[in-house]
């Protein structure tokens, strides 16, 4: 009996631990000055069990703040935070969290709850805010909770969407008037390929301040809905994004949102930030790079080979498009597709040189090409905001128009503007798989323009791609690659004619070249039949 009473004991002690251990209780101090750049009153990290609840509750508020609004964040894993009620409207869950309190009589007690299986680091941090400062998400009419700070996003492999909820004028009880309260949307990118949690954490802090946005914050103006910024996904680089609410009354009174992120991706899942995840995009991807060499530095040398794979990249990316506008394929089956087109349409441009061999129209392709290439540099590093742009007529009569300008100026003399255009091409190719795999973000130029092309509502995307020492290396690499290449080829090929001569089929021959014959075209041709043309002098007459 006295053994069974001390193995009760036991199990009771080792429960109430497991509880004390799952339910931990914490107590925030407010009392910091705030400013008009930082109006942060806490931020610190702080460790989450597994399956473990943690309680936070605040004190020696300072006495100027209003309202706060306390945030948590998670890397990758998502947290639930809620308030003292845990019902419907009170919590909401993401890596990326905050609820909105009032001070009066006292700020609402939180809890954080960690579903997960493993331990979690979390930061986090208490803003405060006067009375004049805008609610942010004050005016919410979408999200789950009466009043959202937060922000939201959501991705698909071509587009970011960041949704959210629109701001209250604290003398707009009734959101009349959301005019009074106007939002801007900032973005910040981390270093490319880098999922580490202290990079992901340090963004985040950077962007969580007037200051700090200040500092490292890019402007990302309205292309459509108020509330909503479309950006082009770039796979494998992470973004923080942060809205402030800015009151239009009274312009020093503002409030910022709790910044979110996205990867574009999913890290947790096995190959789920990998760009090329089948084998045929991989064996393309790796073509291109020996393609890309060919081209840049022996394009012009061996034309009728030039001809084919000018032919066949024009019919890739013009079939691609309309592959992807009439059907509904996945990328393997796309590319497929894609290729064997490219392969005809190749053909189809090397015969008409085969047959015709008219220097100037042969090389039309390859510098549409470069127009096509130069056209969508300009679209890649175009600032968003341009309404006029957004209207697929504008976009496309100006895109084309460039491409056809670009063209006829490097047409207007052949021989240098084929090798100048095989020695860009080629570079570009070169580059292409090395950007892949180094996790830069050049390929885009083309991938954004194809986007604009196929994708729904891409028209309001904003693209700001992202530049960074990988893509600074990537442009060098390119532009050494094309000025090599031109001047090699241009040394190799000196002193030869400026074109191949075309090998056409073999033509009738004059019937006078034929042994007395009525049908000459059913007589083979003795060698001593033709005749050996006449050597004139300056004694021999023009019209002899």
């Amino acid at each position: 009996m006295f053994k069974l009473n001390i193995l009760h004991v036991l199990m009771l002690l080792i429960v109430a631990r497991e509880i004390s251990s799952q339910n931990i209780s914490v107590t925030l101090p407010l009392n910091k000055t705030i400013s008009w750049g930082n109006k942060q009153l806490y931020g610190d990290f702080a460790n989450l069990n597994a399956s473990s609840t943690l309680q936070v509750d605040f004190m020696n508020i300072n006495k100027n703040v209003s309202y706060i609004i306390f945030q948590v964040h998670s890397h990758i894993h998502n947290v639930t935070l809620y308030n003292n009620t845990y019902v419907k409207g009170s919590y909401v869950s993401g890596t990326n969290v905050g609820l909105y309190s009032n001070v009066k009589p006292k700020p609402e007690t939180f809890f954080i709850y960690n579903p997960n299986k493993i331990d979690l680091k979390l930061y986090l941090t208490v803003h405060g805010y006067d009375n004049k400062d805008p609610i942010p998400g004050g005016c919410n009419m979408e999200f789950s909770t009466p009043i959202s700070p937060y922000i939201k996003t959501s991705y698909n492999k071509d587009y970011v969407l960041v949704d959210a909820a629109a701001a209250r004028d604290p003398s707009d009880k009734d959101c009349n008037f959301l005019e009074k309260a106007v939002v801007f949307f900032y973005q910040m990118y981390l270093p490319e390929r880098n999922f580490d949690a202290d990079t992901y954490f340090d963004g985040i802090k950077n962007m969580m301040t007037m200051d700090g946005i200040d500092d490292f914050g890019e402007y990302l103006p309205q292309n459509g809905d108020r509330m909503r910024r479309m950006m082009s996904a770039y796979p494998g680089t992470g973004v923080v994004y942060v809205a402030v609410a800015i009151s239009t009354e009274n312009t020093s009174a503002y409030s910022v949102y709790v910044p979110t992120y996205s990867y574009a991706c999913s890290p947790l899942v096995e190959g789920g930030c990998e760009l090329l995840d089948d084998v045929l995009s991989q064996v393309l991807c790796a073509s291109l790079f020996f393609l890309g060499l060919f081209m840049c530095f022996f394009g012009h040398r061996f034309f009728k080979t030039e001809m084919f794979l000018v032919g066949l990249a024009s019919g890739v990316i013009i079939t691609y498009i309309f592959i992807s506008l009439a059907a509904d394929l996945d990328r393997p089956a796309l590319l497929g597709a894609s290729v064997l087109s490219g392969v005809c349409f190749g053909a189809i441009w090397l015969l008409f040189w085969w047959f015709y061999g008219i220097p100037v129209i042969a090389v039309m392709l390859p510098t549409l090409n470069v127009g096509f290439l130069f056209s969508a540099i300009i679209y890649y590093g175009l600032p968003g905001g341009l309404t006029a742009l957004q209207l697929d007529l504008n976009f496309w009569t100006l895109f084309v128009l460039v491409m056809l300008m670009t063209s006829l100026m490097l047409a207007s003399m052949t021989f240098l503007s084929n090798i100048l255009c095989c020695s860009i091409l080629g570079a570009y190719a070169t580059i292409y798989p090395i950007d892949y795999y180094l996790g830069s973000s050049l390929k885009y130029i083309v991938i954004n323009t194809v986007r604009r092309a196929v994708v729904p509502q891409f028209n309001k995307a904003i693209l700001s791609p992202p530049y960074q020492w990988r893509d600074a290396l990537i442009t060098l690499l390119w532009v050494a690659l094309a000025t090599s290449g031109f001047l090699f080829q241009n040394i190799h090929n000196r002193g030869r004619p400026p074109f191949p001569p075309p090998p056409r089929n073999v033509r009738p021959l004059p019937s006078h070249l034929y042994y007395g014959t009525a049908e000459p075209s059913t007589r083979r041709l003795a060698p001593s039949a033709v005749a050996a043309p006449a050597i004139g002098t300056e004694r021999t007459p023009l019209l002899a």
